[in-house]
């Protein structure tokens, strides 16, 4: 079952964002990758109304947190890795000094393109 935190962890793991550094923490909060997600649902809300369907066209777009980790993916999972694809290249383009703002654009197309593709 695809979930929230699923999400994050699959995030986390293209990010190479699994272990704490020397403070204690990772680089990208929880707080920051639902951030991400939230932002995504939007972008794709824009890009692809269809896939809003079973929400209801008028609804409006979900906005989760960190309690939320275990709730279900809202879309069909063919987008599920569109939407890692766009919390990572977001959390690239943060100012850090690990970011590379070529792949994260590469990552953000990426979403984009995965979103307007159609199955043949």
């Amino acid at each position: 079952m695809y979930t929230i935190g699923g999400l994050i962890t699959e995030a986390r793991g293209v990010l190479q964002d699994t272990v704490p550094t020397d403070a204690g923490a990772t680089r990208y909060s929880d707080a920051d990758l639902v951030s991400y997600f939230n932002d995504a649902l939007i972008q794709a809300r824009a890009k692809r109304p269809d896939a809003f369907l079973d929400m209801g066209l008028r609804s409006v777009v979900p906005q989760y947190t960190t309690a939320d980790t275990t709730v279900v993916f809202p879309l069909d999972p063919i987008f599920y890795p569109a939407f890692v694809f766009y919390m990572v290249g977001m959390a690239e383009l943060r100012e850090d000094t690990f970011s590379d703002d070529s792949r994260a654009v590469t990552l953000l197309n990426k979403f984009v393109s995965q979103l307007l593709q159609t199955a043949s």
